[in-house]
């Protein structure tokens, strides 16, 4: 059987938490239910007004008071954990002043319960109209439906409201969400339910009544509102890849890359143009298969893929080398018509760089065409982030990618391809992927194709990523092969 939390949250409540313990519907709550109040270092008799109410409760009730006060947020944070560690399997919030009907918190259940749903939202904007009825303020009322409004265009979301104080969570929800990084202030609301959605929890709605009397509100409107509106913008830009917040670097690891093939002037789609009708192709590090699929079917060419990571779905239908490119070098695979590294040697330490290169130079002679791209580190936003803010923010996914343990600029690139020995034919700039980010549509095309004129005017400032072709120069023990063939073939003559 299922086991179920009222979580009550209250401070200076001593006048509405009896009211509350009073209106429960105890008949009608599920059989294994219980109840946790956490009083947030109240400074009146919240605490001895909940001993006396819990007195008469007909369900186990436990009762604890902070030393100091941890915030709304805060105070959440202890009862979520408590319905954790406790082996709860959904819980309940509401709140000690009373402003949230008790009496449907076996309705807030239901959903999860029956599996419907990982959280539940009472919502007061479902009914708008009731909301005014209630006695919502005017202000609050515009300035819920308006921050709502933002926040669903911001996040990709469609809730009636985000603002609500009564909820339930699924704790396996909770359990999978670091809501222990979220604010200790009122928008941890808002923080929770970005994390929720970004995980796939399945949302429901039911719509509650409102009902304002004398309780004190302890929130600052606009702190809140912008408050409320900063983390949207964090979600959207560790998303992106732009800046980075850890509470909101929770997306599943296989969605932190996407192929950039078929948009304009990407790194995927130069490369491919480089690429020889027919060739017998490396592609080291590519085992999402993006390029190796495209080079098969539009260049009829053959593709050997050499990762440690396969994609799993669908099958890769191209020869593959399981290697551990942090530590280990392609060896014995044979001569390339093109070796293609592509966003992988910033991912490796300068020393396995060199060991990667030069193995490959080894390998392959000096009609063998390498194509290489890197982001470029001396981007014009990196550049004043880093001027104004001093830091380097590191994210999912882009230049800073918080996987990257070397960074470059055109000139590091050149110097290292110089140092293990690679003539340079061509350097070629891409424009930042605004479609990947911002969506397809004429004004991101018409953004990119003015960003990729820049890029080739200014390519330090304006490049995003660089891609630079080169043979290998031949090897000294190659050379001196040839003397010696050289010179046996003219004592022959002799």
């Amino acid at each position: 059987m299922k086991k179920f939390l009222i979580f009550i949250v209250s401070f200076n409540a001593e006048r509405h938490i009896a009211s509350v313990f009073s209106r429960i519907p105890y008949a009608w709550l599920p059989e294994r239910t219980e109840l946790l109040l956490i009083d947030d270092a109240s400074k009146d008799a919240t605490f001895s007004v909940s001993q006396e109410a819990a007195k008469n409760c007909p369900i186990k009730c436990t009762l604890l008071k902070n030393p100091v006060n941890l915030g709304y947020g805060g105070n959440q944070k202890l009862g979520y954990e408590f319905a954790i560690t406790q082996g709860f399997d959904a819980v309940v919030l509401i709140h000690g002043d009373g402003q949230y009907a008790p009496e449907l918190i076996p309705e807030m259940f239901s959903p999860i319960a029956e599996g419907k749903s990982d959280l539940v939202l009472g919502s007061r904007m479902m009914r708008k109209k009731d909301a005014i009825t209630g006695g919502m303020p005017l202000y609050k009322w515009i300035g819920n439906q308006v921050l709502t409004w933002l926040e669903n265009r911001i996040l990709g979301m469609n809730l009636t409201e985000f603002h609500t104080g009564l909820r339930a969570y699924a704790t396996a929800t909770l359990k999978s969400i670091p809501f222990q990084l979220n604010t200790d202030d009122f928008h941890f609301d808002t923080d929770i339910l970005i994390q929720c959605h970004r995980i796939g929890a399945r949302f429901f709605e039911i719509p509650i009544p409102t009902r304002y009397g004398d309780e004190v509100c302890h929130v600052d409107g606009w702190k809140y509102f912008f408050s409320c509106l900063r983390s949207c913008v964090r979600d959207w830009m560790t998303q992106k890849g732009i800046f980075y917040c850890r509470r909101f670097d929770i997306a599943p690891p296989q969605t932190r890359y996407e192929s950039k093939l078929g948009l304009e002037s990407s790194s995927h789609s130069q490369v491919l143009d480089i690429v020889a009708q027919g060739s017998k192709v490396l592609d080291v590090g590519g085992g999402n298969g993006w390029i190796a699929d495209e080079i098969n079917n539009k260049k009829n060419g053959e593709v050997t893929i050499v990762d440690q990571f396969f994609r799993p779905e669908p099958p890769l239908r191209h020869r593959t080398v399981s290697l551990n490119l942090a530590s280990e070098v392609p060896q014995g695979l044979g001569a390339f018509d093109a070796v293609l590294m592509l966003d992988i040697l910033e991912h490796l330490p300068r020393a396995q760089q060199t060991r990667l290169l030069d193995g490959l130079r080894q390998e392959q002679d000096e009609n063998t065409q390498f194509i290489i791209s890197v982001p470029n580190t001396a981007f014009l936003p990196l550049r004043a982030v880093f001027f104004f803010l001093g830091q380097l923010n590191y994210g999912r996914r882009g230049i800073l990618d918080d996987t990257h343990a070397f960074l470059f600029t055109r000139k590091s690139l050149r110097e290292l391809l110089a140092d293990c020995g690679f003539r340079i034919l061509s350097v070629r700039y891409t424009p930042p992927p605004y479609e990947l980010a911002l969506g397809v549509g004429n004004p991101w095309r018409a953004l990119t194709r003015a960003h990729a004129f820049l890029a080739r005017l200014f390519p330090s400032l304006f490049a995003y990523q660089i891609i630079l072709e080169a043979k290998p120069l031949p090897t000294v023990g190659r050379l001196l092969a040839q003397s010696i063939r050289h010179s046996e073939s003219l004592q022959k003559q002799v």
